[in-house]
């Protein structure tokens, strides 16, 4: 691999489309075909612990390896991971875990100034950019993937729930109607945008600049991916881990390349392993790159394997240290119009042309080069002054984040009526707005909410077989049965539908039908260990206890397992909202 790219490319035409283009759209074909295989959950978890955390090293690699980069932020590398680590620590140890909502949020800025940086870099590349033409793709970028969000009801309700169980409620002040409005302005907003976009494309051309097409292609892929993963693609979980995947390659390529241009300027810039890993592109080197990151993001899985939740609560502090430094970090290290990304990452013309840290500074900004020096030359001052700053930075947010966490009171109840509002045409926002109904015991409402979420979806089976729990809890057992029958008729693979209807059948002492819709659900799905439980239990009342051992065993497997996947679960829900513990 070399970064001595054609002109306008980042390596060149066909790596390009592989690492920077195309990869949005090779990750759906591949998530999308995996999808047929594994959960989606399984398949986010994968994604989010060997990609995602994954993609933190090379940043870090570059923060803590580039001698240039080092010197000048020196202090902040240094106190910046301190702090973060220790108001983490004190918020995971005291069981307040809303940092993992500023983490969400944080996670959405960062994928989308990935883009706009790449649109930029291409810009670059290919001709000399204006101003305006740098304005247009920040706020074209910014307002569609906006939108995308807005207009996607599975990621908003998503996000939403994890909020609520984080002890976050302030996001109900914002009423229901007011993010239709918001969905339509930004739809409208996007669309104008996109012709003033166009319209300066074509003023510039005659003007004699040329089109981009590679910027025009690799927004292309990415948003036509991202709108196909959070607004078409109805599974949310598999939504995020396609777009994180093609962001996480994205990124692991940009900085093997640069870390290899800031080599060829000067071995001198890195320190020894920094020069062992991208000083040239011999294929064994990349790939021990490679595998360095997937095994950096391999932590999470072996904290999970020790089945030790100290460990693993342990390792969750490290990797919420670890992506708080990498959001940070990328926010400063990655500026487009510094001479240094310049040289390393672009041809050396475009890094000679003037940009923004080369005019001079007068007036405030004046002020701020002299407190700079400053800092500078007294490293006490430069070290109180960076403690402060990350204590503003990191330590107030996730302080009142476990405050609002210690006197959050609303119930599910009432986060989920606001839920069902916000996304009236969600059938799994009813749906799930009836399960709260019913526990606590409110059965009429719970059937009206699971007749609402029918109504949205009548292909919805989870509807029909909530709706029959529902019956039989008000003691209308025929009701339930039938209810089940139509969830198995409409989804015949729903392991939860026989599962209930075995539960009826067991009620009404049909002990034969109820071992037939056990069997059933275990054999759809192997790891139901409810399903094993209820075997067991209605093998013994039939007086086969060699066949009630044997589920009594496998569900006490199958529970452990549980806890271990509750571990995993817990680990990034900030990214992926996978189903908590308890939720139908």
């Amino acid at each position: 691999m070399t970064t001595a790219a054609p002109q306008g490319w980042i390596i060149s035409r066909q790596w390009d489309f592989l690492f920077f283009i195309g990869t949005p759209l090779l990750s759906l074909a591949v998530l999308l075909l995996a999808a047929n295989y594994f959960t989606s959950a399984d398949i986010a978890l994968f994604v989010l612990a060997f990609f995602a955390v994954g993609h933190h090293l090379p940043g870090l690699m570059r923060a803590y390896g580039e001698r240039e980069l080092f010197g000048r932020y020196k202090a902040r590398f240094i106190v910046a991971p301190l702090v973060i680590a220790s108001f983490v620590s004190w918020s995971v140890f005291n069981g307040h875990l809303g940092f993992f909502i500023f983490l969400a949020l944080w996670d959405m800025w960062h994928f989308f100034m990935q883009h706009y940086g790449f649109m930029r870099i291409y810009e670059v590349k290919r001709r000399r950019p204006s101003q305006l033409s740098a304005r247009l793709d920040w706020w074209l970028t910014a307002v569609w993937f906006g939108y995308v969000i807005a207009a996607s009801p599975h990621y908003l309700i998503n996000f939403l729930e994890r909020c609520h169980r984080y002890g976050f409620g302030l996001y109900t002040w914002i009423k229901p109607e007011y993010v239709f409005s918001l969905r339509d302005v930004m739809l409208y907003l996007a669309l104008a945008l996109s012709v003033v976009y166009v319209g300066n494309m074509v003023v510039e051309r005659r003007r004699g600049a040329p089109i981009v097409w590679p910027k025009l292609a690799i927004s292309a892929t990415t948003f036509a991916t991202v709108y196909y993963a959070y607004i078409v693609l109805e599974d949310v979980i598999l939504g995020y881990a396609i777009t994180a995947l093609a962001h996480d390659i994205q990124y692991f390529a940009i900085v093997w390349i640069y870390n290899h241009g800031v080599l060829r300027r000067s071995r001198d810039l890195g320190r020894s392993f920094f020069r062992f890993l991208f000083a040239d592109g011999r294929l064994r080197i990349v790939l021990f790159y490679l595998l360095l990151i997937l095994a950096y993001g391999g932590i999470e899985a072996l904290a999970r394997a020790t089945q030790n939740f100290l460990i693993y609560d342990i390792v969750k502090v490290l990797i919420a240290t670890s992506a708080f430094m990498h959001y940070y970090y990328d926010g400063f290290m990655w500026k487009v119009g510094k001479k240094e990304i310049r040289q390393n990452l672009m041809d050396e013309a475009s890094a000679e042309r003037p940009c923004e840290e080369a005019l001079p500074r007068r007036g405030w900004n004046a002020l701020v080069t002299r407190w700079q020096n400053a800092r500078t030359q007294w490293s006490v001052l430069s070290y109180g002054f960076e403690t402060s700053k990350q204590v503003l930075y990191f330590g107030v947010p996730i302080l009142f984040l476990a405050w609002t966490d210690a006197r959050y009171s609303m119930s599910d109840v009432s986060a989920k009526e606001y839920l069902s509002r916000l996304a009236p045409s969600v059938a799994k926002a009813h749906d799930d707005l009836g399960i709260a109904y019913s526990r606590q015991g409110d059965f009429d409402r719970g059937i009206a909410a699971h007749q609402q979420a029918i109504a949205a979806d009548s292909t919805y089976a989870q509807a029909y077989t909530h709706l029959g729990i529902a019956h039989s809890l008000k003691g209308d057992l025929k009701a339930a049965i039938g209810l089940h029958q139509q969830a198995i008729a409409l989804e015949p693979e729903l392991a939860q539908a026989h599962f209930n209807l075995g539960v009826e059948y067991a009620k009404m002492e049909r002990l034969g039908e109820a071992i037939g819709a056990f069997e059933r659900a275990v054999a759809l799905d192997a790891g139901y260990g409810r399903a094993h439980l209820a075997l067991a239990q209605t093998y013994k009342k039939m007086g086969n206890q060699p066949l009630a051992k044997r589920h009594w065993n496998r569900a006490h497997d199958l529970q452990a397992a549980v806890q271990r996947k509750d571990l995993s679960l817990s680990a990034m829900p900030w990214a992926t909202g996978t189903p908590l513990k308890g939720d139908s």
